[in-house]
């Protein structure tokens, strides 16, 4: 019993960590579902335009960019990635 105590200590260090990048995107990022609606508001517009739809708790308003799917879409303000202190 006490031999196998620390074998299990060694493959619990090693699996634990695998398990919990298994969720995780390939390219490294962790990306949300786009919503048809918000790419329907860039439709006619280039990237930085405003724009607004109407999401699950109201209106979005924010600026289109180009997501990780390569469409443009209507994304809200992120004052981290707008030069912001996070």
């Amino acid at each position: 019993m006490l031999k196998f105590v620390p074998v299990a200590v060694v493959v619990s260090a090693i699996a634990i960590p695998s398990l919990g990048a298994a969720d995780d995107p390939p390219d490294g990022g962790w990306h949300h579902e786009i919503r048809p609606e918000a790419i329907a508001a860039c439709k006619a517009k280039v990237e930085g335009d405003t724009c607004s739809f109407e999401g699950h708790h109201g209106t979005v308003e924010g600026t289109c960019r180009k997501v990780h799917t390569g469409d443009l879409a209507c994304v809200r303000p992120h004052p981290h990635h707008e030069g912001a202190a996070p």
